[in-house]
């Protein structure tokens, strides 16, 4: 090897060394970025639970190992958020809803991470509930995904802590952040702003805001936008509208129309969620005589 060739290399190594972190963000959004995007999508269609599991934790590490190495990679914080919030929704919460909340708030801290990085606004650091409402309002559609994550996870940590009542105190946040999803785009993620209002409305005593005809309103929305094969609507009619009109039959009605649903007739990207409602639905079919 000639000493020109030589110098080349060394060069090389040199700039490689002094800047490594560069290079590893490169890598990063070069390679590993595409790669999670189509993992996520290949998660959404696996419809073995174990698996998916697996899985999912498996790349909830990788991705916090890569944040490690690129702190301010939007996609890779958008993706811990929404995947911290469908582990807990589909492994955790109901079996424990203490290591839920946690889950469900450091996906509301990545998501909060996202907002930070594309908008420099961080808005789990506003207190006054009208300073929050006015800057979710101004945040524009291309902030979509983050708006949503944020009050999906922030949403399902109160909704796994309703007897917490600074928790609770957190809702009317939570409300302005899925008004404005509804606001940009009522479909996104299936419709599920429009669950959240379900059990905003449905979860509460008439007398702290609760109204079952608006919960049940927004749920049949979800449902009719989705064509009834997104079972979560099903599951949210069961939870936040029959059993606290104490409507037996309606429930075990709605709760077999979920268990006996085909997940391959519906779309492919639905398919987990789906896995996850039947699972849930069965466990609330077998602890029926809990809520009636």
């Amino acid at each position: 090897m000639n000493r020109p060739y030589q110098k080349s290399i060394l060069a090389v190594l040199i700039v490689l060394m002094m800047n490594g972190c560069a290079v590893q963000r490169t890598i990063v959004r070069s390679t590993m970025n595409p790669i999670l995007e189509g993992g996520m999508e290949a998660m959404m269609s696996e419809p073995n639970l174990d698996i998916a599991k697996t899985a999912l934790a498996s790349n909830l590490k990788l991705i916090e190992g890569m944040l490690v190495s690129d702190p301010h990679n939007a996609d890779l914080l958008i993706f811990a958020a929404q995947g911290f919030a469908a582990y807990a929704l589909a492994f955790v919460e109901d079996s424990d809803p203490v290591e839920a909340r946690e889950l469900y708030a450091r996906a509301a801290g990545y998501a909060n991470r996202w907002l930070i990085e594309e908008y420099d606004l961080d808005l789990l650091g506003i207190v006054s509930l009208t300073e929050f409402e006015l800057a979710v309002t101004e945040l524009d559609d291309k902030a979509l995904a983050g708006i949503f994550w944020l009050g999906n996870a922030w949403g399902s940590e109160i909704f796994n802590g309703l007897d917490d009542i600074v928790l609770v105190s957190k809702l009317p946040y939570v409300e302005a952040l899925m008004r404005r999803v509804l606001e940009i785009d009522p479909n996104y993620y299936f419709g599920m702003a429009h669950l959240f209002f379900g059990g905003y409305y449905g979860a509460r005593p008439a007398m702290l805001g609760g109204d079952l005809v608006k919960a049940e309103d927004h749920i049949q929305t979800q449902l009719n936008m989705t064509d009834g094969q997104v079972l979560f609507g099903y599951l949210f009619m069961v939870k936040y509208v029959y059993l606290r009109q104490l409507d037996e039959q309606a429930s075990r009605d709605a709760l077999q129309i979920i268990i006996d649903f085909d997940c391959q007739s519906a779309p492919e990207n639905t398919i987990l969620l789906n896995r996850v409602a039947q699972q849930k639905a069965q466990h609330l079919l077998d602890n029926l005589e809990q809520y009636l």
